[in-house]
């Protein structure tokens, strides 16, 4: 059973997103409670030597790694689903794009919000002003795509929607940006919100 490592974080809901969708049994560990010397410490530092969160341990393949896009790209290769095969060039290249774009763009931009704007003892209207003009340009490009692809980033439901949709969950008590400003994205939360593997991951 592969071992999911993280607690309540927007990026380890990104993990639990696929797991639920893809139906994969696995066990959810705390890794603010892990002892010292445990089987479970030892997986956990081998999957995220930064103790950063998510990690996956696999001991079906003995894979062992963090970082929520190489966990999304490697769950979706064991099982086959919800990222096109490489005999699918263009489609698989669309997906990881914007599952990319949101490890690159969106994310860097969101976490330079929570520090200057949530964390900082002090105004930082420099930084704050910056990190939010450049979640807006990514969310623009977002629009865009959902413009011009349909329902989904990629054209079809993949992980690309799934990294990208906690995010938007927060976006507006976090980074005080309306999702309505968006109204193709505000439309695509909705529809991946009511999703019932979306619903269970969002609850567990």
């Amino acid at each position: 059973m592969i071992e999911l490592y993280g607690h309540p974080t927007q990026n380890v809901l990104k993990a639990k997103i696929l797991f639920e969708e893809l139906g994969l049994e696995h066990r959810l560990i705390d890794d603010r409670f892990l002892e010292d010397g445990s089987v479970e410490q030892e997986h956990f530092n081998r999957a995220s030597p930064t103790g950063q969160v998510p990690g996956i341990f696999d001991p079906d393949t003995g894979a062992a790694l963090f970082e929520s896009s190489a966990i999304m790209i490697y769950l979706a290769e064991k099982t086959g689903r919800f990222l096109p095969t490489p005999d699918q060039p263009a489609a698989r290249a669309e997906t990881l794009k914007w599952l990319l774009f949101e490890a690159a763009s969106l994310t860097p931009a969101m976490l330079d919000i929570y520090h200057y704007t949530l964390q900082a003892d002090s105004p930082q209207i420099y930084s704050e002003e910056r990190a939010r003009t450049r979640t807006r340009r990514a969310l623009s490009v977002l629009e865009g795509a959902l413009k011009q692809n349909g329902e989904y980033l990629a054209g079809d439901y993949s992980i690309a929607d799934m990294i990208l949709y906690p995010w938007m969950t927060i976006l507006e008590d976090f980074a005080d940006i309306p999702l309505s400003d968006y109204p193709l994205l505000d439309a695509w939360t909705a529809r991946i919100g009511a999703r019932d593997a979306i619903k269970k991951a969002e609850a567990n």
